[in-house]
């Protein structure tokens, strides 16, 4: 996996069995994704829609999914991993931490289960032109490819729409319920941290 890890998020690229041993009262781990194009004028993140045959159908989310044990030697070749899975793209950097989540899931076959999710901001290799540049490819040629078992439909989504999806029913984007509604909450505060960071640049 080629890809570059900020410095302050070294810690992350422990042994996944080590990062999971040292929280035994998790017995789930999840990794998220978000992703933003930076080719037009107002930064857009991509989302995802459920597939109407999954849980949580038609919900709009970033890419992500559960941490493989047996495959992924860290949490963030996890992230790496579910991210191409999900949306055909290749993360080339983590940029940094957005948010983590815990929450109790409900097994449909019966009892519970304690997860925490770690989301990231990535930036992936489709989005520049050439590896050794800075120019960004246009949006609507980012190459995502979704896998249909698991999403229906993908979209950049603006920070506007996104908060108007939030704050009424006028918006374009539904988002999922408790346990999982800190998706909109953590989507906001990466527009956030995305900003900070190119201001900083």
């Amino acid at each position: 996996m080629n890809y570059t890890v900020a410095p302050h998020l070294h810690y992350f690229t422990i042994p996944l069995a080590d990062f999971m041993a040292a929280r035994p009262e998790i017995e789930g781990f999840g990794v998220g994704a978000y992703i933003f194009s930076r080719a037009d004028p107002t930064p857009r993140i991509l989302l995802l829609q459920r597939a109407e045959s999954d849980s949580m159908p038609g919900c709009w989310e970033g890419p992500g999914g559960a941490c493989e044990p047996e495959t992924d030697q860290t949490l963030l070749d996890s992230l790496v991993r579910e991210t191409r899975e999900e949306s055909g793209l290749h993360v080339s950097h983590v940029v940094g931490l957005v948010a983590v989540d815990c929450w109790e899931h409900h097994r449909r076959s019966g009892g519970r289960i304690r997860i925490a999710k770690y989301s990231f901001i990535v930036e992936v290799h489709e989005s520049s032109q050439l590896e050794k540049t800075t120019e960004s490819v246009p949006t609507v040629q980012i190459p995502v490819q979704l896998d249909a078992t698991e999403h229906q439909a993908f979209d950049w989504a603006t920070e506007e729409d996104v908060h108007l999806s939030v704050k009424t029913a006028r918006g374009p984007y539904k988002f999922p319920l408790h346990p999982m509604g800190h998706q909109a909450p953590n989507i906001l505060r990466a527009f956030e941290l995305a900003e900070g960071q190119s201001d900083a640049a």
